[in-house]
């Protein structure tokens, strides 16, 4: 016997134990081209014939395109579903409801789908305008996740989802063939909650991981220690649940993700060790004062902060704020200066929790129906990835920073998808060379490169920050570092001479757009901003103002804190007033800000911005657009008024 329910306007058909186990589509396939004309030809109900080739579907669509992150990110409800996709493209491709109104129930796409923000508000907006399906030949994997979490069906095989898009019913176990056990379970139950509480009653065994003791990369051994196994060893593949040292949460996340847990369990969230979890009000922190910002936009902002101070104080949580309700900074700078260690398992909703994999920690993004996971059993389902190692050797030139190396990298990993899911295991005698705010840059954007997240090798410079800044003593982080055995295999190992790299700018659309200065020198740029985790920490302070120093900036400039430690140690270093008499703003309130569009120094319409942020795709930091560029490139090009080196200077 079986009965349906709906996934959006997908029949999910459940048999007599409850269980998925074939789906059909009811509504309309829509085909995500990068031709405008196409698009709106299905918006008006017409119906493709032939289906546009993969090669001609809109590719690298990023969680920022899918759904805004100012103002659209402000609302967790069905609002969602109207507002998907309006800013594909840079806008005007999508209008509000287009997809709602046209039925759809699938979305076919190009590679590299779902990439950036982790926010699991880009697949509810998904699921609220009635898409159940989501077909690209290469989805990122913490949107993968959140899809699967939501009962959502994600599919790679071409094969497969023409046959879906033609309205076959098809059995579960199709898209979900090439799934690790658990997610096929998940998907199995319809949903991460309704799983949970299957386990939670007893109904769900975990079972120990087999693997037999093999040597192991640095990641795989803090997986190991953190999952049940029974030899005390994981390879890739092997899936379970993995217990977590420290979770944590922000102003968008937290309050979406209490809701979910109201509607799912109906009942308030029960935190198991408020100690171990941590919320930080800090990427909305100033986007109240942007200029045109909506009252129904501010009110979105009231909600999601009073939602979020309500959780902390109901349950315990640390609530990372300042007494005038500020942030204390931005969570993954405030995680790396005081909570994460070496051999842990740091969790947090946002991508750039893999910034703390500087520390020798296993760091990655996770979205809200997980850190729900994370807050009431300290634990959350994962799957051991696969490691690309990258030996790094030699020297840097002078003029280039741990940033040119990123966006080489981010180049690669577009235009041939070899870190997609990986872990980047960063090693070598090179990455000594790096200080240790220098070695955060490379792990804070392996996620531009669409990898899971980056892990670095013991080095003096990391044990030294921990010693120097963090006040523990070198025998107690001695006895905390993990490394990789000699002999551990990985997917692939990048030899990779820091003399061959040079000064590179991202051009406008994608961190992996990477361009040799020489290329863009000359273009001009209408202001430029600097701060965000990547580039608010005080390594990057001081080369802005080793630039800065004696000069004044042309085009108005935007500095901001990554933490109150920071903006303190700028102030009585005498940093901060360098860069005040160079004619920098400087945003003493640390947070997230311009990098998301929520707060000063974000390029608007028809402007063009230099930044020395993470990410540059359309819509990210305004609706202008942005290169992204090292500190030494930022300042420079601020006092000429043109993308420039300071050897331009």
């Amino acid at each position: 016997m079986t009965s349906n329910r709906k996934v959006g306007n997908v029949d999910v058909f459940v048999d007599a134990h409850g269980f998925v186990n074939a789906i059909q589509l009811t509504g309309r396939p829509l085909y995500l081209t990068s031709d405008p004309a196409i698009l709106k030809k299905q918006f008006r109900g017409e119906t493709l014939d032939p289906a546009p080739p993969v090669s001609s579907l809109y590719s690298h669509v990023s969680t920022d395109a899918i759904i805004k992150a100012n103002p659209d990110c402000y609302y967790y409800d069905d609002r969602l579903g109207t507002l998907v996709l309006r800013s594909l493209g840079g806008g005007g491709m999508v209008e509000p409801g287009d997809i709602r109104k046209g039925g759809f129930g699938m979305i076919l796409a190009g590679e590299g789908w779902g990439e950036g923000s982790s926010r699991e508000v880009a697949a509810l907006a998904l699921l609220y305008a009635g898409i159940g399906i989501v077909f690209a030949p290469s989805i990122a994997p913490i949107h993968r996740q959140n899809l699967i979490n939501n009962g959502m069906f994600p599919v790679s095989s071409l094969p497969l989802a023409e046959r879906i898009a033609a309205g076959a019913r098809v059995d579960v176990d199709e898209p979900t063939g090439g799934f690790d056990d658990l997610s096929r379970r998940i998907v199995r139950y319809g949903g991460f909650f309704r799983f949970m509480e299957a386990r939670s009653q007893g109904r769900e065994k975990d079972h120990p991981i087999d693997t037999s003791p093999r040597p192991m990369t640095i990641a795989e051994k803090i997986l190991a220690r953190h999952m049940n196994t029974r030899h005390g060893a994981v390879k890739p593949g092997d899936a379970g649940f993995i217990q977590v040292d420290a979770g944590f949460s922000h102003d968008y996340t937290t309050a979406p993700a209490d809701a979910m847990i109201r509607a799912a369990l109906g009942r308030a969230p029960k935190v198991k060790n408020p100690a171990s979890i941590h919320s930080f009000p800090d990427h909305l922190t100033l986007a109240g004062n942007l200029p045109g910002i909506t009252a129904e936009a501010l009110a979105g902002i009231k909600d999601l902060r009073e939602g979020q101070k309500r959780m902390a104080e109901e349950t315990g949580i640390q609530y990372h704020v300042t007494p005038a309700g500020g942030s204390t900074g931005i969570c993954h700078t405030v995680v790396r200066e005081e909570i994460a260690l070496p051999g842990q398992v740091i969790l947090g909703t946002d991508s750039h929790t893999c910034s703390a994999g500087a520390l020798n920690c296993l760091a990655y993004g996770i979205g809200n129906t997980e850190i729900a996971s994370v807050w009431e059993h300290n634990e959350v389902a994962g799957r051991v990835p696969g490691t690309i190692r990258i030996r790094l050797t030699g020297e840097l030139a002078a003029s280039c920073t741990a940033k040119d190396v990123i966006l080489r990298l981010a180049h690669q990993g577009k235009t041939s998808g070899i870190f997609t899911g990986k872990v980047m295991e960063f090693a070598g005698p090179g990455l000594a060379g790096f200080s240790f705010e220098e070695q955060a840059v490379l792990s804070n954007m392996a996620v531009e490169c669409n990898a899971l997240t980056a892990i670095m090798e013991p080095t003096e410079p990391m044990i030294q920050y921990l010693v120097e800044r963090r006040g523990l003593a070198r025998k107690q982080v001695e006895s905390m570092l993990v490394y990789a055995d000699p002999d551990s295999a990985v997917d692939e190992t990048i030899d990779l001479s820091l003399e061959t790299v040079q000064t590179l700018v991202a051009a406008p659309g994608h961190p992996g757009n990477g361009l040799p200065l020489d290329r863009v020198r000359g273009t001009r740029i209408d202001l430029a901003y600097a701060g965000s985790c990547t580039a608010g920490d005080l390594t990057s302070i001081a080369m802005y103002a080793d630039v800065l120093k004696g000069r004044k900036v042309r085009i108005p400039t935007f500095i901001q804190y990554g933490s109150e430690r920071v903006r303190d140690e700028a102030l009585r270093t005498g940093i901060h007033q360098t860069l005040l008499a160079a004619g920098v703003q400087m945003i003493e309130e640390p947070g997230c800000g311009a990098c998301i569009n929520a707060g000063p120094g974000g390029p608007q319409k028809g402007q063009v911005a230099i930044s020395a942020t993470n990410r540059n795709m359309p819509g990210r930091m305004g609706e202008g657009d942005a290169y992204l560029a090292n500190p030494f490139v930022v300042a420079a090009s601020a006092v000429k008024g043109f993308i420039c080196g300071p050897e331009d200077l």
